[in-house]
Formats: C-alpha cells, structure tokens, sequence
C-alpha cells in the first residue's frame, strides 16, 4: 500500500504496456472514504529520480525560435512544437536533451541550459519532463526519420507570439518552455540591476 498525505493507492493492476509505457488501473481511497477503484495511471518503462521520463529543448538561434513540424495520431493533425522525447537508461538529463535535439533537428549545441521541470499531465501521467534552453546550435546533421516528422524550422520571436496568440502552436512542451524562458530572463535581468546597483530592493 502506498501513501501520500490522506491518500492511498490501495492495489494496482497492469492493464496493457508497450515498449514506452505501463498502463495501470489503480485502486485509490482518500481518508474520508472516497474511493476510485479503476485510475487510470500511464508510467513510461524508464526513469531516473524525481519521476523524470523525458526532455524539452527550447532551442535559440539569431533571436529566432526552432520548431518540428510533427504528425500526432492521437490528434490526427500536424502539430508545431520544439524537440523533446524521452531519456534513455543510465543517461544524463542534459546528455539526453542534447540527444533529442540532434536526432529531431540536426543541431548540435555543447550544453543545455536547464529550465526546471514539468508534469506533462499530472492526472494521467506518471512523468515529470526536464526542459532546457539550447543556444549557440550548429546544424551539421539532417532529422531522423521518424514517424510524423515532416520538417524543421526557425521562426522569428514574432512570428512565434503569433502562432501562440492564433493556437498555431498548442504543444504543452513549447508553451511551458517560453513561459519559463521569459521569466528566468526577467529574473536575471532584475539581478543584473541589483547587482550594479540599479535597483533599489527596499523600494
């Protein structure tokens, strides 16, 4: 029996798996008797600490964003987002991110900035995502072939806003990586400030 705070997962049952994914209906009960006896969990087969099963990599070049254009079956249409995938056993977060980012695009960057985590879907999906900033890409190789993926592109930042503003691009991956993206450039600006005694922190 497993615990968290005043909810237990009394059993699991297997469901179905594939080479990626458990898919597990789990019998769960909260303290005040209230119970959902088929809970559809899906845990990817690999993952390291902290629930991380894959990476996201934002990737900035010339003040432009890049995006694949990716066939998704599950939504039956093409779907504009950065690269991301999952890691593979006994690999670095960072190794995995500059992975995927060669595999999807053709990049090659040296390092990856981290930009913290994500849940992808907290309710369904036992995973946790770890996002990254590549810039100061290379392009020395050509996408993989790989089901869905038709091309690869750089978009200038207001190109970018647009497709967001007109749901061009939906992808949970894109939209978290840019949030995250703006704020720690924000932060960082304001402690630029403070540091050269630009800012005031009583104010």
């Amino acid at each position: 029996m497993q615990k968290s705070e005043s909810v237990y997962v009394k059993s699991r049952r297997l469901i179905g798996e594939n080479q990626k994914f458990n898919i597990y209906f789990d019998h769960v009960v909260d303290q005040h008797g209230f119970e959902v006896n088929e809970y559809l969990v899906v845990s990817p087969k690999i993952q390291n600490g902290n629930l991380i099963t894959g990476v996201a990599i934002l990737p900035i070049m010339e003040n432009k964003i890049g995006l694949i254009k990716i066939y998704r079956p599950a939504l039956r249409d093409y779907s504009w987002e950065i690269p991301h995938g999952f890691i593979e056993e006994d690999e670095e977060n960072k190794d995995s991110a500059i992975r995927e980012l060669m595999e999807e695009t053709g990049l090659s960057v040296k390092t990856v900035k981290s930009l913290g985590f994500i849940t992808p879907d907290g309710g369904v999906l036992a995973a946790r995502v770890h996002i990254y900033l590549a810039e100061h890409c290379n392009k020395i190789g050509e996408l993989v072939e790989e089901i869905g993926l038709r091309e690869f592109r750089f978009f200038t930042i207001n190109e970018f806003k647009q497709m967001i503003v007109n749901s061009e691009i939906q992808d949970t991956f894109t939209l978290s990586a840019w949030c995250k993206y703006q704020i720690m450039k924000k932060m960082n600006k304001y402690t630029k400030a403070v540091l050269n005694g630009g800012i005031d922190v009583h104010e």
